[in-house]
């Protein structure tokens, strides 16, 4: 059966895995493609909070160039989908411990198998 503790620990686990793709690297990757070769770029941009806390700062964005815009854009959408699971797991949790609370403990049976075994052996 499913308990609080579980529940609570992939709940946990879940917030941390969101916690590190809010730190993980912004990387774009293209693929180049010409009639005589093919070639694939990537462009690491940086964390999300080190990206979005330096959007004032042309000298950070001068070496991705035409890429700034991509950068900032995932950098965003990465902050966004960290609040969104946040509020998610905030709701789920809180349904949990409605749930958990509201949930009755079975009666200990061993009275009724005490007598029950008595009267079996009369």
């Amino acid at each position: 059966m499913f308990n609080k503790k579980s529940f609570f620990t992939i709940l946990f686990f879940l917030f941390l895995l969101s916690i590190f793709n809010l730190f993980d690297d912004v990387t774009y990757k293209y693929i180049g493609i010409s009639l005589t070769s093919y070639r694939e770029f990537e462009i690491n941009c940086g964390s999300a909070i080190e990206i979005l806390s330096n959007i004032g700062n042309d000298n950070y964005f001068k070496p991705l160039g035409m890429d700034k815009n991509n950068c900032i854009s995932s950098s965003v959408l990465k902050l966004i989908n960290f609040a969104s699971t946040l509020i998610f797991l905030i709701l789920v949790s809180l349904v949990g411990l409605r749930y958990f609370r509201k949930r009755v403990k079975p009666d200990d049976l061993s009275d009724l198998i005490y007598i029950l075994k008595r009267r079996n052996s009369k």
